[in-house]
């Protein structure tokens, strides 16, 4: 965590000038625990070149200071941007700077007004993007964790899917697939799991529903989980029983496009040239229309982060040690959609894949 602090430290620097923002306000869930290993759900991180402090009130001192030996506990009552504001004027903070998308109307008003009474020379400076980039390398322990969660969340779709028949829910389904990853070491589910049969899997985002799978038809399972603070993400498409043509025809179609994808991501690379190498596939296909997503995102403390493999928002160069999805798919309005997601890691040369549960699409249904 010394070394998660010195590159905080680092990257203020690197995007700053001293003389414009000499202290930093972490505010989000996320960042607060990159920086500082702190995981309780309230507080504050007030970082200077030579200070570290984390605010947070009773009932989390204790685990703070556990958490977090490289800070100044600082504990708080009621509000806690008061405290921000008399710790900034005692670091001689004048330009403080915070996380512009984290911080909402109310408590950047807050914090302005504690400011006005504790330390009128303080000017707020938004930062944007700050955070994401920060943790868009993910290191050996970062990686380690996410390859459990991917793990476990691999084997509950390969024991679950190989049970499924004809006549269950949607909703049934996934709350099998969370109790298998919960009962196997995942401390929750990294977002709702979905479960999309049929007509249903034109909708990319369908939330499980009462209607029953039935045999032939593609289901689009989505789902993931938390392990340490860490998310996993994945989607295969399956069938009970036999698919017809165009079910093979879109599912190769799309596979094809993923492996093409993963075969040339590469460390450099701009974000949406990588979310290209698939759509290109897709394209040549005849479905440019109905692959409207981006090809992937990038997956750590939270489920969608920076980079975003996507030709509307990445312009950010991939960098070596990134985690990311490639998940290209078809939907077609009234049959379905195929979509097929794995997690990588960005390589040199070239990307490492995570994920291994198996793609073959049929589960066999044996009377």
């Amino acid at each position: 965590m010394s070394n998660r602090l010195a590159a905080v430290r680092h990257r203020l620097e690197a995007v700053t000038d001293p003389a414009a923002v000499d202290g930093l306000l972490i505010t989000s869930a996320q960042n607060r625990r990159y920086a500082s290993g702190f995981t309780g759900s309230a507080g504050q991180l007030l970082i200077t070149r030579d200070a570290a402090l984390l605010l947070t009130d009773f009932r989390y001192v204790e685990q703070a200071r556990g958490q977090a030996p490289d800070f100044e506990v600082v504990k708080t009552e009621g509000h806690a941007w008061p405290y921000v504001a008399e710790q900034a004027a005692r670091l001689g903070v004048r330009h403080l700077g915070f996380e512009a998308e984290d911080l909402s109307v109310d408590a950047h008003l807050r914090l302005r007004e504690a400011a006005r009474e504790k330390h009128p020379a303080l000017e707020l400076v938004p930062l944007r993007g700050f955070g994401d980039t920060l943790r868009l390398v993910k290191d050996a322990a970062e990686v380690t964790v996410i390859r459990r969660a991917v793990e476990i969340a691999d084997r509950a779709l390969e024991q679950v899917g190989a049970t499924l028949r004809p006549g269950v829910s949607e909703r049934r389904v996934a709350w099998l697939l969370e109790a298998h990853m919960r009962e196997h070491g995942a401390d929750a589910v990294s977002f709702p799991i979905i479960v999309a049969a049929g007509p249903n899997g034109a909708m990319p985002h369908h939330r499980p529903s009462d209607r029953s799978i039935r045999a032939g038809e593609p289901i689009i399972i989505d789902m993931g989980c938390i392990v340490d603070g860490y998310c996993s993400d994945m989607t295969r498409t399956l069938v009970l029983g036999e698919p017809d043509a165009t079910f093979w025809q879109i599912y190769r179609t799309v596979l094809r496009a993923q492996q093409t994808c993963e075969d040339g991501l590469k460390a450099g690379m701009l974000a949406k040239d990588g979310d290209k190498l698939a759509r290109d596939v897709i394209e040549a296909a005849g479905h440019a229309d109905h692959f409207g997503h981006g090809t992937g995102h990038g997956v750590g403390l939270l489920i969608h982060e920076n980079p975003f493999l996507s030709k509307t928002r990445g312009d950010l160069e991939v960098p070596e040690g990134a985690v990311v999805t490639v998940e290209p798919g078809i939907y077609l309005q009234g049959w379905g959609g195929v979509r097929i997601e794995d997690m990588v890691v960005v390589g040199r040369d070239r990307c490492q894949v995570l994920t291994t549960a198996h793609k073959f699409p049929v589960v066999e249904l044996v009377d």
